[in-house]
């Protein structure tokens, strides 16, 4: 990776404990930026600190900690987000939190704040090839897409309103070393004999590796043009039984699926009341789908491509699985 113009400057990654933020952290302070990381449970990044990285406990929904936060912070990187929860938390950290940071980053005189969103945030109704253009998914059933897609927009609106740019990635499915959803959890799922993919796997799957995400980001937060803009950030296509064949490889299980019929009756029965299935109407749109996420955008503004190939990815994800004990 090539040097950012990040070097020197004070940094705030949220979600600092997380998949990415963890390693958005390390690769910021390798480039010579002042890093501090945020989050809840600062055990789990112990390990930043020995690479000169500060830690900070950081309740993003309390405006006197907000403010001690970006004190003198030039760049923010928002990684922060709630994947799974009921309703009441993914709106306080994907809405709330967004709206209040970005609020909060204005008033403390932040550049810029790089806000990670999803590529699940579109309305995917409109067709198969999904760029940057095709409306949000603002009212969308399942609760990670809706509060994902309205703190896109919380955050774009503060922005503006409070006088800091604001940029947003959107990655697909993102994979490497580390603990992320489509790495540890996946290849547990798989040696653990349970489903992965949705009837016979065969459609279609956007991994994009995390390093490859990271440079994304710190292009983001260092290109003047890409500022109030949203950015598609993925890769090349294959399926999900493919993906997850990688898994099956390593720990010699063969991949298993769900009846598609099963699953759209375990998403129905969310609809119970005290009833919560791990399968909603957004993971059943993602898992059965031909869709593909171009990258134009990202290569004419940011100057930006994916660099890693599934292949090589799956190579190194597969080795820090093994080195780690499965994560």
């Amino acid at each position: 990776m090539q040097n950012s113009d990040l070097s020197g400057q004070k940094v705030l990654v949220t979600g600092a404990t997380g998949f990415i933020g963890h390693r958005l952290s390390e690769i910021l302070s390798n480039k010579g930026a002042i890093v501090t990381g945020a989050g809840r449970n600062l055990d789990k990044a112990r390990d930043l600190e020995g690479k000169g990285i500060k830690l900070l406990k950081l309740d993003l929904t309390n405006d006197n900690e907000l403010d001690d936060a970006l004190k003198d912070v030039t760049y923010v990187f928002h990684c922060a987000g709630a994947l799974g929860g009921d309703d009441k938390s993914a709106e306080l950290v994907n809405e709330t939190a967004t709206r209040m940071l970005v609020e909060t980053a204005g008033k403390n005189g932040v550049k810029r704040v790089v806000h990670v969103s999803t590529v699940g945030v579109y309305d995917m109704s409109r067709g198969d090839i999904v760029n940057e253009t095709y409306p949000l998914a603002l009212d969308h059933s399942a609760t990670y897409p809706r509060t994902k897609a309205r703190g896109e927009k919380l955050a774009f609106e503060s922005g503006k309103r409070h006088n800091v740019e604001v940029v947003v990635i959107r990655p697909s499915m993102v994979y490497g070393p580390g603990d992320g959803v489509w790495t540890r959890m996946m290849y547990k799922n798989v040696c653990e004999g349970k489903p992965v993919y949705l009837g016979d796997g065969h459609y279609n799957f956007n991994p994009v590796y995390l390093d490859d995400v990271v440079e994304a980001m710190i292009k983001a937060a260092s290109v003047k043009e890409a500022n109030g803009e949203a950015f598609n950030i993925s890769s090349e296509v294959t399926t999900w039984k493919k993906f997850m064949s990688y898994y099956g490889e390593a720990c010699d299980k063969k991949p298993k699926g769900i009846p598609l019929f099963m699953a759209k009756a375990m998403a129905a029965a969310n609809k119970i009341p005290g009833v919560k299935t791990p399968i909603d109407k957004g993971f059943i749109e993602m898992a059965t789908s031909n869709k593909f996420f171009p990258v134009a955008k990202a290569e004419k503004i940011l100057n930006w491509k994916p660099t890693t190939s599934l292949e090589q990815g799956m190579q190194r994800t597969i080795a820090w699985l093994k080195d780690n004990k499965g994560g």
